[in-house]
């Protein structure tokens, strides 16, 4: 009985979540919320690609790149659609072979792919172009536009997993730090 109860508790939450609430926070730039509402009713509406959209566009705000690639698979629909899953599987893409190569030593050397504005796109490129430095673990890009920017990435054992930590620094002060796996 707890258990139909437990169900039927979640089945009414996930319904009680509206597009609005989402496009809300999107506008409200609650990018966070707005993608973790809308992994909990994507399923309902994966053939809206302006709400698919606005759902990866938020969890790419938020670096949650793993989470984008449910609604990048379903932009379909038309060619905005489709344009926009190619800018978010790219950058997944690049995630992915980044890790790969990090991790497991695997040559990217050999993989070009458009160029997006995502800073995990740009990092992509320069590494796969050997345009950084490396001390001990720790590689150290340079931004082409800020050269008081500069972005330090390193692999972690976290709970058995491997992560990505890529930081963000202006002259020496540390003003992001992301984590991928």
């Amino acid at each position: 009985m707890k258990y139909i109860f437990l169900c039927l508790m979640i089945v009414t939450y996930s319904f009680s979540i509206q597009k609005s609430d989402i496009y809300k926070a999107y506008q409200n730039k609650n990018y966070k919320t707005a993608c973790i509402l809308a992994a909990k009713i994507y399923l309902h509406n994966k053939t809206d690609n302006d709400f698919l959209t606005i759902f990866a566009n938020s969890c790419l705000k938020v670096d949650n790149i793993n989470r984008m690639a449910f609604p990048a698979m379903l932009l379909m629909r038309n060619s905005g659609a489709r344009s926009n899953s190619i800018y978010f599987l790219t950058i997944l893409y690049q995630k992915k072979l980044l890790y790969k190569s990090l991790i497991d030593g695997f040559d990217v050397s050999k993989y070009n792919f458009p160029t997006t504005d995502y800073i995990l796109s740009k990092i992509f490129v320069k590494y796969s172009k050997k345009d950084y430095q490396k001390l001990a673990n720790i590689y150290i890009f340079t931004d082409d536009k800020d050269k008081d920017i500069t972005y330090k990435m390193n692999v972690i054992k976290d709970k058995g997993v491997y992560k990505i930590v890529l930081k963000t620094f202006k002259k020496n002060v540390l003003l992001k730090k992301r984590i991928y796996w």
